[in-house]
C-alpha cells in the first residue's frame, strides 16, 4: 500500500509517498480502508523530531480516520465487510482499573492512534474493533475524519472537564487550530459567550462564522485587554488554553473570582509560571484536559453525525498531495482541519 512516510526527522520535505507493507489484523481488529485522514499537532511533532526509541522508520502518523472495513478477524461481531466507519484514536490497556471504570485518558498506556507510526495516513491501517463508529449512510468521509481528534478532544475539555454552562463567558485562544474551532462551535452550541482570540482580519471572521460572539486579533495589540475591554472589565468565566507559556499568566489574569481554566496543549511550551496569589485568593480551578474516553467520542461524533455540529474543515489534499499538505501546515495558515482524501 501507499503511505505518506519520512525515514528521518526534519521539515515537510522529508515526506514522500512510498510502498509499504499492508497491515496485518489480529484478534479483535478490523482491516480499514482509509479513505480520509485528518491532520493534527501530532504530524508536525513527530515529523520535527527529535526521534526517539519509539521511531520505526519509516515512520507515517494520522490519528483522525474514516473509512470502509475491508477484512474483519473471525471473533469481530456487529460489523460486515464494506462498512462505513469513523476511529476513535484513543488506545489504552483496556484492563487496568482506571479503563474498567471508563476513564482511559488516566490509563498508564494511554496513547494516540497513530503516534508511533502505521497510522492513518496511508491507504489502509489495523484498528481495534471497540474504536469504531458507524457512520451514518451517505455522510462525507472527508467531514467525518476532521471530528475525531479535535471535536472529541474540545468535547472533553469544556463539556466534560470545565462543565461550561449557558451564559458563561469563554475565551478561547489559538482560534484557528481544530480544537480550538471546536472548541468555539460546541461552546457557541452550549449557549456560552465566546471570545476567540486569532491572529488575522480572515480568521476573525472564520471564528465568527464558526460561533463565537467577538473575535480577537492578537496581531493588532494585547488580546487580553481587549477581552478585558469587551467584558467591561469583569473578565471571562472560563479560558480554553492550549498556547501555554506565552499565554497562562494572563490567563489567569482574565479569569474572574472563582474562573476556570482548562488546557488540552502547550504550542508554545509545556513550563508556565502560575501566580500562586490569583490561584488561592481568586479561588481559581486550572483543569488538565487530555483527548477523551470512548464516551466523549460517542458524544460528539452523534452530534456531529446529526449535523449539530459540522466539523470546519481548512483544506483538503490527496495522499499524493501530502507534502503540500505538511508544508501548508507548517505554514501556520490554516482554519479548521487539513485532510488528506486518501480515496
Amino acid at each position: 500500500m501507499k503511505a505518506a512516510v519520512f525515514y528521518e526527522c526534519g521539515d515537510a520535505s522529508k515526506i514522500q509517498i512510498a510502498e509499504v507493507p499492508d497491515p496485518n489484523i489480529g484478534p479483535g481488529q478490523a482491516l480499514i480502508q482509509v479513505h480520509a485522514s485528518a491532520f493534527n499537532h501530532l504530524e508536525l511533532w513527530a515529523l520535527h523530531g527529535p526521534a526517539d526509541e519509539s521511531y520505526r522508520f519509516p515512520m507515517w502518523t494520522g490519528s483522525d480516520i474514516s473509512g470502509v472495513i475491508a477484512e474483519l478477524a473471525p471473533d469481530v461481531k456487529g460489523w460486515s465487510v464494506g462498512d462505513a466507519m469513523a476511529v476513535n484514536p484513543s488506545l489504552s490497556c483496556e484492563q487496568c482499573e482506571h479503563c474498567l471504570r471508563g476513564e482511559v485518558t488516566l490509563c498508564d498506556d494511554y496513547d494516540i492512534l497513530g503516534s508511533n507510526g502505521y497510522g492513518g495516513n496511508a491507504e489502509y491501517i489495523a484498528v481495534n474493533a471497540d474504536k469504531l463508529m458507524r457512520m451514518p449512510a451517505g455522510f462525507d468521509f472527508v467531514t467525518a475524519a476532521a471530528a475525531p481528534l479535535a471535536y472529541q478532544t474540545a468535547w472533553r475539555a469544556v463539556v466534560t472537564r470545565a462543565k461550561i454552562q449557558k451564559g458563561e463567558k469563554v475565551l478561547v485562544l489559538g482560534a484557528s487550530g481544530g480544537v480550538a474551532a471546536a472548541a468555539i462551535q460546541i461552546c457557541h452550541m452550549l449557549g456560552a459567550q465566546v471570545y476567540a482570540v486569532t491572529s488575522s482580519a480572515e480568521k476573525m471572521e472564520r471564528a465568527r462564522q464558526a460561533g463565537a460572539d467577538f473575535a480577537v486579533n492578537r496581531g493588532e495589540g494585547n488580546p487580553f485587554e481587549e477581552v478585558h475591554r469587551l467584558t467591561d472589565g469583569r473578565g471571562v468565566d472560563v479560558v480554553v488554553e492550549n498556547v501555554g507559556a506565552l499565554t497562562w499568566l494572563d490567563s489567569q489574569k482574565i479569569l474572574r473570582k472563582g474562573g476556570r481554566i482548562v488546557t488540552y496543549g502547550r504550542t508554545t511550551g509545556r513550563e508556565a509560571v502560575t501566580n500562586l496569589s490569583l490561584l488561592f485568593w481568586n479561588e481559581q480551578t486550572h483543569i488538565g484536559s487530555t483527548m477523551g474516553s470512548l464516551h466523549d467520542f460517542r458524544e460528539v461524533m452523534e452530534q456531529v453525525f446529526s449535523g449539530k455540529l459540522t466539523p470546519i474543515v481548512d483544506s483538503v489534499y490527496s495522499l499524493e498531495q501530502a507534502r503540500e499538505a505538511y508544508e501548508h501546515y507548517e505554514r501556520g495558515g490554516q482554519f479548521g482541519k487539513i485532510v488528506l482524501k486518501v480515496r
